[in-house]
């Protein structure tokens, strides 16, 4: 039977793990870190169900020193409050899972059964050993949803390797703020960050940018430039839009990964780079190598990790807590006087779409506290863009939906009508399921399938 040590400093809450999984699991306990740590090192428990914030000694500290001291041992920490820097500290310092409180059982049992299954297993782990203190940054990730809890557990994970990671998500989801993230969590903290936005240069400049280029190259190349590679050692390179590089330099920048070699655009040295690469797209790249315009072996080359950001829409939870956050960080930098938000524009950012995501949220509210004139931002300061179907429009009945459609010579009347009605009924089954579309598809009585085609058909978001 697999032994499992449950850490909280409630006795309540121990009493119930106990209850509920002693048949399956030889279970011991303890109330703070110390406890769990002394624990560990005697009863060698294949799986630690560890809370964070215990008095004496916190879950991450007693995690580092377990790790260290018992290193077959797999550690679950758990938490009430969502905290995206923790849950990259705690996979960072080697926790098998970060979970999020409330959960159910049958979580909790899936959890335990492989972090046991993964020690009598592998007998031992991998230790990062890497515990320095977070870098301070201006921006972070910001979130309390499951779907960006688990982005800050995959940073956490792949920040203290040397893989390359893809960052794949819409545009302004917030592809480089992740790509700093994992900088920020690794080893080449203190090396240089270098961007690039492949999409940004002509052809004729990339590569120049990218290695560099000798005097007399090509026609005003005067004097000799570094490239990109080159002033990144010991650093991170982090190519944004990669699917944007032309077939030449795509050639080149996988053989950089492949060993490390370039050269200079006419030079006929080779060069050696040790920068890590981190690589994001809002396209889809299987796709463009099925089409022939991407390679597939540097596609396979830079999709060892792949990190996906969930749009805004498809997070809203997140978005009171970027609110507060922006109006926190913006309030200081445009209007010192504004301090907070009404509730009614709240409900507005909550109802709106957001098409460009977590980039155009914050723009909003830079404008909107430019426009407020108090301290506080209210609705019609937050101005958001507008079309028929992604706008709620006010019918005062059906009648007068047909009425408008008919008298305004509209193509197709019919098919119009049925439009505009199934899109409303669509946003406001989503709005009141704050845009969760399993809620939504029961509400409306279709499937999820179907739900999610009639929102791409047309582009009916909760709005």
């Amino acid at each position: 039977m697999y032994k499992v040590l449950i850490v909280d400093d409630e006795k309540t809450v121990r009493y119930a793990f106990r209850r509920t999984f002693e048949d399956e699991y030889e279970i011991l306990e303890a109330e703070n870190g110390e406890e769990a740590i002394a624990c560990a090192e005697k009863d060698l428990p294949d799986a630690i169900l560890m809370d964070i914030r215990m008095p004496v000694m916190d879950g991450l500290t007693a995690l580092d020193q377990i790790k260290q001291k018992v290193l077959q041992t797999q550690v679950v920490l758990m938490t009430a409050y969502t905290d995206t820097e923790t849950a990259m500290e705690a996979m960072k310092k080697g926790a098998f899972d970060y979970i999020i409180k409330p959960f159910d059982n049958a979580e909790i049992r899936q959890v335990l059964k492989k972090a046991c299954h993964l020690s009598r297993l592998m007998g031992k782990v991998d230790h990062t050993g890497n515990t320095a203190a977070l870098t301070s940054v201006t921006d972070h990730i910001v979130g309390c949803s499951k779907a960006i809890i688990a982005v800050s557990k995959l940073v956490g994970q792949v920040a203290p390797t040397e893989l390359p990671a893809l960052i794949l998500g819409e545009t302004g989801v917030g592809k480089e703020l992740v790509a700093r993230a994992i900088v920020q969590h690794s080893d080449r903290a203190a090396g240089p960050f270098m961007v690039v936005n492949c999409a940004s240069l002509p052809d004729t400049l990339i590569e120049s940018e990218l290695f560099g280029y000798e005097s007399g190259a090509f026609t005003g190349a005067s004097k000799q430039r570094i490239g990109r590679f080159e002033q990144c050692q010991n650093g991170t390179l982090f190519l944004d839009e990669i699917g944007e590089l032309p077939a030449q330099t795509q050639a080149k920048v996988l053989r950089v990964l492949q060993d490390g070699s370039f050269e200079r655009l006419g030079g006929n040295r080779s060069l050696l780079s040790n920068a890590r690469v981190i690589a994001a797209t809002n396209s889809d790249l299987a796709k463009m190598v099925d089409e022939g315009s991407f390679r597939r072996d540097l596609y396979h080359r830079i999709n060892v990790f792949p990190i996906n950001i969930p749009a805004l829409r498809d997070r809203r939870e997140d978005i009171p807590l970027l609110i507060e956050y922006f109006i926190s960080r913006f309030g200081q930098e445009i209007n010192p006087a504004v301090e907070s938000i009404t509730a009614e524009a709240i409900t507005k950012l909550l109802n709106y779409h957001w098409p460009g995501n977590v980039r155009e949220l914050q723009n909003v509210l830079r404008r909107a506290i430019v426009l407020a004139r108090a301290t506080m931002v209210t609705r019609d300061d937050c101005q958001l863009e507008t079309s028929t179907l992604t706008e709620a429009q006010d019918y005062r009945s059906i009648d007068a939906l047909i009425d408008e459609s008919l008298q305004d010579g509209e193509d197709s009347p019919y098919q119009q009508v049925i439009s505009k009605v199934e899109c409303a009924l669509i946003r406001k089954a989503l709005l009141l399921s704050h845009g969760n579309q399993v809620q939504a598809s029961k509400l409306l009585g279709i499937n999820r399938l179907t739900l999610r085609k009639k929102i791409e058909v047309y582009s009916c978001n909760a709005s």
